[in-house]
C-alpha cells in the first residue's frame, strides 16, 4: 500500500510539474495558430524574460518549451535562432564561456543555411563578449570574420555594415590607437547616414567627438558635441544630452574655455539631481571629475581639492553597488542552477515513471499477498533501513553542501580580488592582489573536488594536479601542445586536511616556474611526482634556470618563500630545495608522521 502511495505521489508531482511549465507560456503565445511562428515568439520571450528581468528560471523553463515545439517542427532556422536566444539568456547570467559556444552554434546553423545577415549578428555578440572581457585580439578576429561576410555578399544592410564598422572603432580606441579607431567610426557614420536612422548617426557623432578630443582636434570635436546636443533638445533625449553635457567640458577644459566648461558642467549636474531616472553615482563620478579637473586647471586647489573628494565618495559608492551587484547574481545564479537541475531531473524521469507505473501497479497486489505474513517483521526492518540510509545521504549531502558553499564563497573572494586587481593603477601592488586570487583559486579547485566525487575526505590528487595546471597554463600563457608535462602520481588520494597544504606548495611552485622559470627555454618541461615508499615524497622539478640557493636560505623574502617553508613545516615532513638542471623540490613525510596525521 504505501508503494501505491509513493508510486502516485511521483506521478502527481510530475504532473503537476508538467502543468506548471506549460503555464510559463503566456495565452497570448499559446493561441498562435502557427507552430513556427509559436516557437520563435517563445524563444524570444525568454531571451528578453532573462535579458530585462533576471528571470534565468523562467527563461529557461521558456526556452525549453520551444524547443520541444520545435522537435515536432525539425525546423534548421528555428534551431539556430533558439541558439542565439540561448546566447543572450548566458551573456544575461554573466556566463561568458557558456554565451559564446551558444552563439557559435547559432552562427554554425545560420551558416549551413546560407543566412550571411544572422552570421554577422551572431559574430558580433561573441565580439561584444571578447571585447567587454578586455580580449581585444579575439573580439577583432571576430569582427574582421563578420566584415569579410559584408564584403562577400552585397545587398547587405548599411545598418550592418555601420554596426561592424562601430565595433573595430571601439576595439581601436580601447586598445589606444585614436587614429585607426578616428578611420572606422567615420566610415561607420558614413553608413548610417545611408540608412537615415538619426538616432545612430547622432550616436556615431558623439562616439567620433571623443576620438577627436583625445587627438587633440577640440575644435572639431565641440562641433560633433553641439550636433549632438541639438538632436537630443530636439528629440527630448534626456539620457543622450545628459552625455553630452558630460563631456563638452572636458573638451572646453582641454581648449582652456573654463567659463563655458563650468557652465556645461552645472547643467549636467542639475540634470541628475533633479531627475530621479538620471541619478546615477558613476554620473555624479564623471561631474565631479569635470569640476576638479577644471579648477586644477585655474590653479582654484581648494575647490578641485573639494570636488576630488566627491568624485572619490561617488566612486567608492559605484564600487561598492558593484560588489552587492556580483554578491546577488552570484547567489542567484547558484539558485536558478539548482532549480533547474531539480526540474530537469523530475522532467526526465517522468516518462520512464509513467511507463513503469502501470506494471509496478499491476504486480503490486501479487507481492504483497505473498509477503502478508512477514508484513509486519518487513516494516519493522525496512523502516529501520531507511533510517539509518536517511541518515547516511543527510550527512553526505551535508558535507557535499558545505564543501560546495565554501568553494562558493572562495569563488566570490577570487572575484573580488580580480575585480580589485583590474582597478589598480600601481602594477606591484596589482600582481600581489592577482597572486592572492591563485592561491584562493587553488583551495576552492580542493573544495570542488571534494563535493563532486563520494569521497567526501580525501582528494585524488592526479585530478588536482591537472586542473591546476591547466588553470596556470591557462593564466601565464602556456599551450599543452609544446610544454613537456611529467606526472608520476602513485598516492592518487590524499586526505584533505594534507591536501590543502600539498595543494598550496604546488601552486606556489608552479606560478613561480610559470612566471619565471620558462622565459628563454625553447620546449619547458614540468615534472611533479608523489609516491608511497617509507612515508609519502613530493618532488617537483622543472628545466628553468634555477635558484639562488644563498638567498633562499636567508630568513628574509617574498612572500612566497615563507608561504612554501610554513606549510611545508605544517605537514610534519622534512623539505629540500636547489638546482637540478632547474628548479627541484622535494618534501618527505615519514609514516610515523602520516599516522599520527590520521
Amino acid at each position: 500500500m504505501n508503494k501505491i502511495l509513493f508510486l502516485a505521489g511521483i506521478l502527481y508531482l510530475c504532473t503537476a510539474l508538467f502543468c506548471f511549465s506549460a503555464a510559463q507560456v503566456p495565452d497570448s503565445l499559446q493561441r498562435i495558430p502557427d507552430d513556427s511562428v509559436r516557437a520563435l515568439a517563445i524563444g524570444k520571450l525568454a531571451a528578453n524574460t532573462a535579458f530585462n528581468h533576471k528571470d534565468f528560471s523562467k527563461a529557461s523553463q521558456l526556452l525549453r518549451s520551444a524547443l520541444t515545439l520545435n522537435k515536432k517542427l525539425g525546423s534548421a532556422y528555428i534551431d539556430a535562432k533558439l541558439w542565439r536566444e540561448s546566447g543572450i539568456i548566458e551573456q544575461a547570467r554573466e556566463n561568458g564561456t557558456g554565451a559564446v559556444a551558444a552563439y557559435q552554434k547559432a552562427f554554425e546553423g545560420f551558416k549551413k543555411l546560407n543566412n550571411p545577415e544572422m552570421q554577422v549578428d551572431a559574430l558580433l555578440r561573441m565580439e561584444q563578449i571578447y571585447f567587454d572581457q578586455n580580449e581585444l585580439e579575439s573580439a577583432r578576429k571576430y569582427t574582421m570574420q563578420a566584415l569579410k561576410i559584408l564584403e562577400a555578399t552585397p545587398g547587405l544592410s548599411d545598418e550592418l555594415y555601420g554596426n561592424v564598422y562601430n565595433e573595430l572603432s571601439n576595439i581601436n580606441g580601447k586598445g589606444g590607437n585614436q587614429p585607426q579607431a578616428f578611420h572606422f567610426i567615420e566610415k561607420a557614420r558614413q553608413a548610417y547616414l545611408k540608412t537615415g536612422n538619426e538616432e545612430s548617426v547622432q550616436t556615431a557623432n558623439f562616439n567620433s567627438a571623443i576620438i577627436l578630443r583625445k587627438m587633440g582636434r577640440y575644435d572639431e570635436s565641440l562641433a560633433r558635441l553641439h550636433e549632438v546636443q541639438e538632436f537630443a533638445l530636439r528629440t527630448n533625449n534626456n539620457y543622450f544630452l545628459l552625455f553630452v553635457r558630460m563631456h563638452l567640458p572636458k573638451t572646453l577644459k582641454d581648449k582652456g574655455n573654463y567659463a563655458e566648461a563650468l557652465q556645461q558642467n552645472d547643467e549636467a549636474l542639475r540634470m541628475v539631481t533633479t531627475d530621479a531616472s538620471l541619478k546615477q553615482f558613476s554620473f555624479l563620478e564623471t561631474i565631479y571629475t569635470n569640476y576638479h579637473e577644471i579648477y586644477a586647471k585655474q590653479n582654484d586647489y581648494k575647490k578641485a581639492y573639494d570636488f576630488y573628494k566627491l568624485a572619490i565618495q561617488n566612486r567608492d559608492s559605484v564600487i561598492d553597488l558593484e560588489k552587492k551587484r556580483e554578491v546577488a547574481r552570484l547567489e542567484t545564479q547558484f539558485e536558478t542552477r539548482q532549480k533547474e537541475e531539480k526540474i530537469q531531473e523530475l522532467g526526465t524521469d517522468n516518462e520512464a515513471k509513467q511507463q513503469q507505473l502501470g506494471l509496478l501497479l499491476a504486480s503490486l497486489t501479487g507481492v504483497l499477498a505473498l509477503l502478508g505474513l512477514l508484513f509486519w517483521q518487513f516494516v519493522r526492518l525496512r523502516r529501520s533501513k531507511a533510517k539509518i540510509t536517511q541518515q547516511s545521504e543527510q550527512l553526505k549531502l551535508l558535507m557535499k553542501e558545505l564543501h560546495h558553499r565554501v568553494k562558493n564563497n572562495l569563488a566570490i573572494v577570487s572575484s573580488l580580488l580580480k575585480l580589485q586587481s583590474n582597478r589598480m593603477e600601481e602594477e606591484s601592488a596589482a600582481r600581489a592582489v592577482r597572486e592572492g586570487q591563485q592561491r584562493v583559486e587553488a583551495m576552492s579547485l580542493i573544495h570542488q573536488r571534494l563535493y563532486q566525487t563520494d569521497l567526501l575526505t580525501t582528494i585524488n590528487m592526479r585530478d588536482y594536479c591537472i586542473d591546476l595546471i591547466e588553470n596556470l597554463m591557462l593564466a601565464y600563457g602556456y599551450s599543452r601542445n609544446n610544454f613537456d608535462l611529467r606526472l608520476s602520481i602513485e598516492e592518487k588520494e590524499l586526505d584533505v586536511d594534507l591536501a590543502i597544504p600539498v595543494g598550496l606548495i604546488l601552486n606556489e611552485l608552479l606560478t613561480n616556474a610559470f612566471k619565471y622559470a620558462y622565459k628563454d627555454v625553447q620546449v619547458p618541461m614540468l615534472s611533479i611526482s608523489l609516491t608511497r615508499q617509507n612515508g609519502l615524497t613530493l618532488e617537483i622539478e622543472d628545466n628553468g634556470p634555477g635558484i639562488n640557493e644563498a638567498q633562499w636560505m636567508q630568513n628574509t623574502g617574498s612572500f612566497g618563500k615563507r608561504l612554501i617553508k610554513n606549510l611545508s613545516e605544517q605537514t610534519g615532513g622534512e623539505y629540500q630545495i636547489g638546482n637540478k638542471n632547474g628548479t627541484y623540490y622535494k618534501l618527505h613525510i615519514t609514516e610515523q608522521v602520516l599516522r599520527k596525521a590520521a
